[in-house]
């Protein structure tokens, strides 16, 4: 576990020293992009805030690059979809705004290793605010 939390402060200190911005300094509705379905949050607003309304459909797609493990929904501003939808390669979830409110979408994503193989233990931690208008 202290492995774990060891590489994600060096992958943060990376990032940061890569020109990232820090968490303090939310990006408003940067890497979110209208689909004929709705809004779609992607890992270009992590840290950011996504502003949608009531009955928008939230899609999260973070991509298939890692094992994404998102957090549920809070049931009242956001609520998950249809269990029987298929979701599109590298969506996570899609869920609907369903109250006005504010409320963070938070998932950890980790290396996807082949059975039998040794790989390194890394977690990429994801957030982003979304902010649900009337």
């Amino acid at each position: 576990m202290r492995a774990l939390v060891l590489a994600a402060a060096l992958l943060a200190t990376l990032v940061s020293a890569c020109g990232g911005s820090p968490a303090s300094a939310p990006r408003p509705s940067e890497g979110v992009r209208e689909s004929p379905r709705g809004v779609v949050v992607t890992r270009a607003s992590d840290r950011g805030t996504v502003r949608v309304r009531v009955g928008d459909r939230v899609e999260i797609a973070l991509g298939t690059e890692f094992d994404w493990r998102v957090d549920p929904p809070d049931g009242v501003v956001l609520r998950a979809g249809t269990p029987t939808e298929l979701l599109p390669r590298g969506t996570q979830a899609i869920w609907t705004a369903a109250a006005a409110g504010t409320r963070d979408v938070t998932a950890t994503g980790t290396v996807i290793c082949p059975s039998g193989k040794a790989c390194i233990q890394l977690a990429v931690l994801f957030t982003a605010t979304v902010v649900v208008e009337p």
